[in-house]
């Protein structure tokens, strides 16, 4: 399994910018990172649940396999069964936040 990651300025723009994705929060608040406009890109194209949950939200949007997916987490070490599950379905363009919401918050300062 070859994660492929993201950084606070990679996120910061498909936030920013309103990129169509679908993004898997596992337990994070990102709305206190972000303004009003922002907030409601990450309400729009944000899901979360259990690992069979999240794949069931994804699988029912009957999205193409390289539509973008970005999971993000605490720290970057809960992500792990998320993106093999998703992989396994065969979704290619699966991306991780590099140490989670504490990366980006490191990352911003």
């Amino acid at each position: 399994m070859d994660i492929s990651q993201l950084g606070y300025f990679q996120f910061n723009n498909l936030i920013k910018g309103r990129i169509p994705m679908i993004l898997v929060n596992l337990g994070v608040d990102l709305k206190s990172l972000y303004g009003h406009v922002e907030a409601l890109h990450i309400d729009n194209c944000q899901i979360a649940g259990s690992t069979d949950e999240i794949v069931s939200q994804i699988e029912g949007k009957k999205l193409p396999a390289h539509y973008p997916i970005v999971i993000i987490d605490q720290n970057g070490e809960t992500y792990s069964p998320v993106v093999q599950a998703l992989e396994a379905k065969g979704f290619n363009n699966v991306y991780t936040v590099k140490e989670g919401l504490t990366g980006l918050q490191k990352e911003n300062q």
